[in-house]
């Protein structure tokens, strides 16, 4: 008998292009930051600009998302799940 765990299908999307250049992009800088001696981070994205993101202050707080908020019916749409898993 084999598992089939149904979450991979409902939230799984396949990568396109756009995707592909940003993990590249992501994992370039994270290379230069490692090159550089720098470890206990994780490269993010604002406003254009790739940054060192200290991983303590990810940790620090939770980040919150309102289910009836513009950010995840974006996500919803994005990945064409149905508002409600039931």
């Amino acid at each position: 008998m084999r598992y089939f765990d149904p979450s991979y299908s409902i939230r799984s999307v396949k990568a396109d292009a756009e995707d592909s250049i940003l993990c590249d992009f992501y994992a370039r800088n994270a290379v230069h930051a490692a090159m550089a001696g720098k470890t206990g981070l994780v490269i993010g994205l604002i406003h254009d600009q790739y940054v060192h993101v200290p991983i303590e202050l990810l940790a620090t707080t939770q980040k919150q998302l309102d289910p009836a908020g513009l950010q995840w019916r974006a996500v919803l749409a994005a990945t064409g799940q149905p508002a409600r898993f039931e």
